[in-house]
């Protein structure tokens, strides 16, 4: 058994340190270490309801779903069905739903992160590996992807096409290039019905197959019948969806909300769009910066026989940029779909010398450095929801709740039905999203308003740099009229407030419940 040569280098100082148990260990023991470090980076976040926005709405849609609702129908969204339906089945693991989205997600996250690893070891050493797959988990934590955004799941699915596609470059056999891109198809047409966006991921990889089985002689009259059954593969999860719903008569509120809707949004003003890039520059810039010098040291270095290699990652990197680029907006969450191929890239990077040491510096300090403290705040925000949920819940019994800004997690915390199909705040507050949902706006205010609801909850401040003023002065006007306050409840960035109909037999007489 031949010994295995560690090389430690910074600056001018070199030690060889030989460790022949190395070759003694398993193989999978690389994806434990990722595993574990994925679990106990993301610990403390395990059991906040609020960890972020999305995933709330998320959560309340899958639990409805088991109790009859159909998204798009009773609940408005623009996601695809797949996301919601993932959600359903982790409500299906028992508890309220919280912790165990955050461990399938931190699930998801190990496995696009022992991806990673992997594709960079096709090229470089283990530190180079390893140093890649840390950073991926490090900068989710800054770009909103600490819980369960749709991307944070799917990426673990893309990931894995990807490497299908990486694979295919190691044989020159038809039938195996040909099984690999039907499970690459299979994965990314599930991907898609977390989030349309991988599909464009999907085109480039979808390409790079046929590519490969045209470079291995397959004749035309095989590769067109292969191409379509790819395409095919690969819109089965949505076309089943789209055949589901004309089943059921509701496809037009399906092709509204997810294909009709995306269009009619109000564009955000251009300063919005430039601070939005900003804070992607800011936040990741730890690999967007290397990330042309990588390409061309690749390029460099890259030898005939992995000159497919290079080509891959170079295409894969362009596509999943253009996806994050033909969304409009520029939401840091929406960069995390370019992260897989950015941390693959710049691997090469880590490597002997000064300069290799302050990329090891930049990719896993930065992020670091940037990580909010409320991250460690789970504690704070549990009290905060249990104290909402308690002031909330006696009003809610026998009427609906109305959440118009504040945590969507509410409705499921408190057992209450919602007033609306609009449940997400965003959807009746923000000019940008109103135009999208296919109904006025003003109109839908004034219907749930009527139908009294039991509780309302608003915030001091909105999350959203424009509020829209119509719908927001319907609210104000019936809480000036119907409704009193029974409690104000700190959560820690912002005050939620809990309004209460007048005339419930067990309404609050004061002020109850104060958070830390």
């Amino acid at each position: 058994m031949s010994a295995t040569t560690v090389t430690i280098s910074y600056g001018d100082v070199r030690r060889n340190i030989r460790h022949p148990t190395l070759e003694m260990l398993p193989g999978w023991w690389p994806f434990l270490l990722i595993a574990v470090f994925c679990f106990l980076l993301r610990l403390p976040t395990f059991g906040n309801p609020m960890l972020d926005y999305d995933e709330q709405l998320y959560l309340v849609v899958g639990d409805r779903i088991l109790h009859g609702q159909l998204p798009y129908v009773d609940l408005w969204d623009r996601k695809p069905v797949g996301l919601f339906l993932f959600y359903a089945g982790v409500r299906l693991l028992g508890g309220n739903g919280i912790i165990q989205y955050q461990l399938i997600a931190t699930l998801c996250v190990a496995i696009t992160s022992s991806v990673i690893w992997s594709i960079v070891r096709r090229n470089a050493g283990a530190l180079q590996g390893f140093v890649a797959a840390i950073a991926y988990v490090l900068l989710l934590n800054v770009l909103s992807g600490m819980g369960g955004q749709a991307p944070v799941i799917y990426n673990a699915l893309t990931a894995c096409a990807a490497w299908a596609a990486f694979r295919s470059n190691d044989t020159q056999s038809q039938s195996r290039i040909a099984s690999l891109a039907f499970m690459a198809m299979a994965l990314m047409g599930i991907a898609i019905q977390f989030k349309y966006t991988p599909f464009v991921e999907g085109i480039f990889l979808g390409m790079w197959f046929l590519w490969r089985l045209w470079k291995v002689s397959m004749p035309l009259n095989r590769l067109i019948p292969m191409a379509a059954a790819m395409i095919i593969l690969a819109l089965s999860p949505t076309l089943a969806a789209i055949a589901y719903y004309a089943w059921i008569g509701h496809l037009d509120a399906f092709i509204q909300a997810n294909f009709i809707s995306v269009f009619h949004r109000k564009p955000f003003p251009v300063e919005t769009h430039l601070l939005q890039v900003k804070f992607v520059l800011i936040k990741a810039i730890c690999v967007i910066a290397p990330a042309p010098w990588a390409l061309i040291l690749r390029w460099r270095q890259s030898n005939p026989a992995k000159l497919e290699d290079f080509w891959l990652l170079a295409g894969w990197t362009v596509f999943a940029v253009a996806g994050f680029i033909m969304l409009g907006d520029f939401y840091d969450f929406y960069f995390i779909t370019v992260l897989p191929p950015l941390c693959i890239l710049v691997a090469p990077l880590v490597r002997a010398g000064r300069m290799g040491f302050f990329i090891i510096c930049m990719l896993c300090l930065w992020p670091a450095l940037l990580t909010r403290p409320n991250y460690f705040r789970t504690k704070a925000y549990e009290k905060a929801a249990q104290q909402l949920t308690q002031a909330i819940t006696p009003y809610v019994t026998d009427r609906c709740l109305y959440v118009y800004d504040g945590p969507t997690i509410l409705y499921l915390l408190t057992h209450a039905c919602a007033s609306s199909r609009y449940i997400y705040p965003d959807h009746l507050t923000n000019p940008t999203e109103i135009p999208a949902l296919g109904v006025n706006a003003e109109a839908e205010e004034a219907r749930l308003l009527a139908s009294r609801p039991g509780a309302i909850v608003t915030a001091d401040r909105p999350l959203v740099p424009r509020v829209d003023s119509g719908t927001q002065k319907q609210v104000q006007a019936a809480l000036a009229r119907d409704y009193v306050l029974v409690a104000r409840v700190s959560v820690i960035e912002r005050v939620i407030y809990v309004w209460a109909l007048k005339d419930l037999r067990h309404r609050a007489a004061h002020i109850a419940g104060h958070g830390s």
